[in-house]
């Protein structure tokens, strides 16, 4: 069984009697991140040539920065996203500074480690510095990624507030943007952390950009219910609101009036759920579930799976890119999916496949295909990928050496499972070639 990984930062009160800022100097220690038994904050010092496991910094603005950007590390998926365009370790702290560690600031240097919530799980991705300015005086060494359980990391974080709010007590600090930000969450009354949470998914800040926004974030609560509303919330542009949920309202209308195909309610029923630890990450649970599926139609790994009897379509051009597709089902009948028109065959049949993982192994009235990237999106995608183009079906027509495909090869593996040859290139990396 595969061990969940924790955030963990640790310190140590240090004497810092020249430095300035009360703030600063009341919580000036010797601070040591890890993630399991990563040390994010593994330092090369440049004057000596020796690393260390910690850095001597105060703990007042990484206290800060928690505070100032509670709601977005706790419900912002957004950056998950646009991140999968980046190179890693090469992207503008500055675009991301409401999930990097890094923008803490006040003059120190700090990790680069970003914070992202993705539903049930926070992914932490940390990066060395390859090129650091000269004038620096250490240069951060360690890089990786884990996936914690979101709730843990909340408690991590609430918990060096509450350390640094009571240092400063005790050296007779009060009344600190801290304090004031800090107490302002803690007060927040249940409708209005709901609130919060659904501005912060929007990735506008509940106090400052979220206003202009109330009224539609209140419509969209009314009308879409459980997990429809979260996923609504990850993808859509905030100023394209309302023309989604219209969009959303007259998709519902087709899918109740159209015709929909009916051998999926007979799979669903032959289905067993795979077998799940506890440490299995969000796309191996995909593979799985596709896997299952595989089997009880009797495929095998080279057979393409043919979506027509499973699902049906109308095309309905979408207000909002992000939303790609709405499906459900009426009682006793298969599921029906409304999506924009225009897509190349093989994105119509990726974005078909999610949507019947919904209809099997997450049975809703209505469901979203989005543009997302939550764990619930990657089980989908992960799902979607092994029910088209399984793995072991790629094996045998790449042969004996899949490590020296090239582009040509994925393409012609492509065009036989009907997909776009960046799933099988997806396919190749995360699990024939993955160690």
């Amino acid at each position: 069984m595969t061990t969940v990984p924790e955030l963990k930062i640790r310190w140590e009160w240090e004497t810092a009697s020249s430095v300035r800022a009360p703030e600063h100097r009341a919580t000036w220690a010797r601070i040591e991140i890890s993630v399991g038994s990563d040390h994010v904050t593994l330092v090369e010092d440049r004057e000596s040539g020796s690393s260390r496991r910690s850095i001597y910094c105060p703990l007042y603005p990484i206290a800060e920065w928690v505070a100032y950007n509670w709601w977005f590390l706790r419900a912002d998926a957004r950056p998950a996203r646009t991140l999968r365009l980046h190179t890693p370790g090469r992207y503008d702290t500055r675009q991301f500074g409401r999930h990097c560690l890094r923008a803490s600031g006040d003059g120190f240097l700090w990790p680069d480690l970003m914070v992202i919530p993705e539903g049930e799980q926070t992914h932490l991705i940390w990066h060395d510095d390859r090129r650091p300015p000269s004038d620096r005086p250490i240069r951060f060494l360690a890089r990786g990624e884990a996936f914690v359980e979101r709730e843990s990391v909340e408690q991590e974080f609430a918990r060096l507030i509450s350390a640094v709010l009571t240092r400063l007590a005790e050296k007779g600090i009060t009344d600190t943007a801290l304090e004031k930000e800090w107490a302002e969450i803690q007060r927040t009354e249940p409708e209005e952390a709901e609130f919060c949470f659904a501005a912060a998914r929007l990735g506008l800040d509940p106090y400052a950009e979220a206003a202009p926004y109330e009224r539609l974030i209140v419509r969209a609560a009314d009308e879409l219910p459980g997990k429809l509303l979260g996923d609504f919330l990850d993808a859509v542009e905030p100023a394209l609101m309302n023309d989604a949920l219209e969009w959303i309202r007259a998709a519902r209308s087709d899918i109740r009036e159209g015709k929909q195909a009916t051998a999926a309610n007979d799979l669903r029923l032959r289905l067993r759920p795979p077998r799940v630890s506890p440490g299995d990450r969000s796309w191996e649970k995909g593979w799985s579930q596709a896997q299952a599926v595989r089997q009880a139609l009797g495929l095998s790994g080279r057979e393409v799976f043919g979506l027509a009897p499973y699902i049906s379509t109308i095309d309905r051009p979408a207000a909002d890119r992000g939303l790609q597709a709405v499906g459900g089902a009426a009682e006793g009948s298969g599921p029906l999916v409304v999506m924009r028109p225009g897509p190349p065959v093989g994105s119509q049949r990726f974005t078909l496949s999610r949507a019947l993982w919904h209809y099997l192994w997450e049975p809703e009235p209505i469901f979203l295909v989005t543009t997302a990237y939550t764990d619930r999106q990657k089980v989908e995608r992960a799902f979607a990928a092994e029910l088209l183009a399984p793995a072991a079906g790629i094996s045998e027509l790449l042969g004996d050496a899949p490590e020296a495909a090239v582009q040509d090869d994925l393409e012609v593996v492509a065009e036989h499972f009907q997909v776009s040859p960046m799933v099988i290139k997806h396919q190749l990396e995360n699990q024939l070639l993955a160690v």
